[in-house]
């Protein structure tokens, strides 16, 4: 029995030495310094009121209080830093606790929440917040006419909730307007389409899916520059 004591003790200290790795709490002088990087993400997990009267700005909401939660986060980058916030600090820990469970290895918590961003007269910014689903949702059957409407097509599977997936919209914008007539540059949100989703294994928002005659040839997780995919596209045309 006490063998058995000692192995849970020895376990629970383990696990939380590894969480104690991959989260740190910090201070909002450094999660200032770190957002301003621009190497992860921003992740708020307030509710959507609490988001539109003031967020960092460049951050995604997804509420702890969401049904969706454990799905949207899993949605995003792992092997990215996550920068996360709440008001105080607690409802972010606890967020980050669990994402550090499923795979996320760099976490950083801003430990007395965007209360403290404020009181060191950091600048939030203010919006009105879409964080349903934009609802075009594709059948099999359309999905297929679409990917088999030009030679190649390219898709970017996205949600409206997601940063990174906003940081690419001018991006793919781009794309559309310069291969007009010889490429089809399409958006899918996967909130909309989680059956397609799942068919074409995108398991993180921004994804990219590149079909050639209707045929997936290749595919990209996270942001990824004008340069590249047009590249991409050349190569397939």
């Amino acid at each position: 029995m006490l063998r058995l004591l000692f192995s849970f003790a020895f376990s629970v200290i383990l696990m939380i030495g590894a969480n104690a790795q991959v989260l740190q709490q910090v201070n909002a002088n450094k999660f200032q310094e770190l957002t301003k990087t621009g190497e992860g993400i921003i992740l708020d997990v307030r509710t959507s009121q609490e988001y539109s009267r003031g967020h960092i700005e460049g951050s995604t909401l997804i509420s702890v209080s969401d049904r969706e939660f454990v799905n949207k986060v899993n949605l995003l980058q792992k092997d990215k830093p996550v920068y996360l916030y709440c008001l105080t600090g607690s409802r972010s820990s606890a967020a980050a606790n669990y994402m550090a469970k499923i795979g996320f290895n760099k976490l950083y918590n801003l430990q007395q929440g965007i209360m403290d961003w404020n009181r060191r007269g950091f600048p939030t910014v203010q919006s009105e917040v879409t964080v349903a689903s934009e609802n075009v949702e594709y059948s099999e059957e359309s999905f297929q006419k679409l990917i088999s409407s030009e030679k190649v097509v390219l898709i970017d599977f996205h949600a409206p909730w997601c940063a990174p997936c906003k940081k690419m919209s001018p991006v793919i914008e781009k794309l559309a307007k310069d291969y007009k007539g010889k490429a089809k540059i399409e958006k899918v949100d996967v909130e909309a389409n989680k059956a397609i989703t799942k068919t074409y294994q995108v398991q993180t928002i921004p994804g990219f899916v590149l079909f050639k005659d209707g045929q997936k040839v290749w595919s990209h997780k996270g942001i990824i520059t004008y340069n590249e995919l047009s590249k991409t596209i050349q190569q397939y045309l």
